[in-house]
């Protein structure tokens, strides 16, 4: 494979890896297309003016990683974009990947997960010396689960959803606000800890990929100096108009 071939290869190899990103973030707001959005087209020309929320460089990505994943895991579904949109500007974060990450938490998986990381809350609590109510997470897990139960089905039966509700603080022993204070506080405290662990799956994922793709061209550049000395590697771009560090395509 002589040179001219293999600055082919390497046009070829680049045109897909963008094409494949750009499907990725085609539900995501973009830089061209951040006034098509709700809430976000407010602020579209703020957003537009900061190169950072739309780079791809490691500095700006990893926090988003992190900060999205927690933040898609506390109990504020709803206004999660809004709140990811303030964060990237304060934190100086990747505004796409903070936005992606709100996708963890959906109709479908926002129940479990929430649930989950209330669990996970109770036990930190209970490990610090916080009185859950029965004494420990699982006794305080079954009580709600329990009661929750004849809650729901009361509004499809003859029971009474209020009789159902009183029964639950009174087998709790806590008033129906302080319940609701502790699923809260339970659930900020273990959706914390929970998209703390995302974000650093998903952070090694992304530095994992990036690593490859940065081995791939360090070989395929080795290959074309061996091809033709005389010529650098990086020649090619001469037939390209040259991608900035902060363009929201990665290069």
């Amino acid at each position: 494979m002589n040179a001219e071939e293999w600055l082919e290869k390497l046009r070829q190899k680049r045109h897909e890896r963008i094409r494949r990103v750009k499907r990725l973030m085609r539900p995501l707001p973009r830089r061209s297309n951040v006034h098509r959005y709700p809430f976000l087209k407010w602020f579209a020309q703020t957003a537009r003016k900061r190169s950072y929320l739309w780079s791809f460089r490691r500095q700006y990505i990893i926090p988003a990683i992190y900060v999205g994943c927690i933040l898609s895991m506390l109990p504020i579904y709803g206004i999660q974009v809004p709140l990811a949109f303030f964060l990237a500007i304060v934190l100086r974060c990747n505004l796409m990947i903070m936005i992606a990450t709100q996708f963890i938490t959906n109709p479908v998986t926002a129940v479990p997960l929430y649930t989950i990381a209330c669990f996970v809350g109770l036990q930190i609590l209970s490990l610090t010396g916080y009185d859950i109510p029965g004494g420990s997470a699982w006794e305080f897990a079954g009580i709600m689960a329990s009661n929750l139960k004849a809650i729901l089905f009361s509004v499809v039966g003859n029971a009474s959803a209020q009789q159902s509700v009183h029964a639950l603080v009174q087998e709790s022993g806590m008033s129906l606000m302080k319940l609701g204070y502790l699923a809260f506080i339970s659930t900020v405290i273990g959706g914390a800890i929970i998209g703390y662990f995302i974000g650093f799956i998903f952070s090694c994922v992304y530095q994992g990929m990036a690593k490859y793709y940065e081995r791939s061209h360090k070989q395929m550049q080795l290959h074309f100096e061996k091809l033709n000395p005389k010529l650098k590697f990086g020649r090619h771009s001469q037939s390209e108009p040259p991608t900035k560090p902060d363009e929201s395509t990665p290069g």
